[in-house]
């Protein structure tokens, strides 16, 4: 399986919560964290619905198979939110299972390059999933942090 991840970091938001809250009630800070989760979730989801384009976009086409069996994933844990992307394509070759997507992704650039020679579709590359991180990972963290900050602004935290 080819795959790829990106992670938010939820650990520090307890000292970020305490700097804010101040001497409020203690239900602030709840409200708070539950509306940093919140953000947190839907700034990964959104990002996660954008690499899936473009690693849709990336991936060679020639059945379609490839394509259709891209999937992301959220998994929320207690101190972070991870957000997962991955590719699997199992075909039977020789009597033997074959992994078709981790091999184009992870294989394929090792032995013959980060491009297709001859291609079955233009603009396609083997490394279909990480080149969309690699071209937008600061993008993608700016946007996560601000849906964090309209989520806040949304459930009643303003800014100075």
């Amino acid at each position: 399986m080819a795959s790829n991840r990106i992670t938010v970091d939820l650990g520090g938001r307890t000292s970020v919560g305490q700097r804010l809250i101040g001497t409020f009630f203690r239900g602030y800070q709840r409200r708070l964290e539950d509306a940093i989760d919140e953000g947190s979730r839907i700034g990964t989801g959104d990002v996660l619905d954008e690499w899936k384009r473009e690693a849709t976009d990336l991936a060679p086409m020639e059945y379609g198979t490839l394509r259709r069996n891209i999937k992301t994933e959220i998994t929320d844990r207690s101190k972070t939110i991870d957000g997962n992307i991955s590719a699997s394509v199992i075909e039977t070759r020789n009597g033997r299972r074959f992994d078709y997507a981790a091999y184009l992704h992870d294989d394929y650039p090792k032995q013959h390059g980060e491009s297709f020679a001859n291609p079955t579709t233009s603009g396609t590359i083997p490394r279909f999933i990480d080149k969309p991180l690699e071209d937008n990972a600061e993008k993608w963290a700016d946007d996560i942090e601000r849906e964090i900050q309209s989520t806040l602004r949304r459930r009643g935290f303003r800014g100075r």
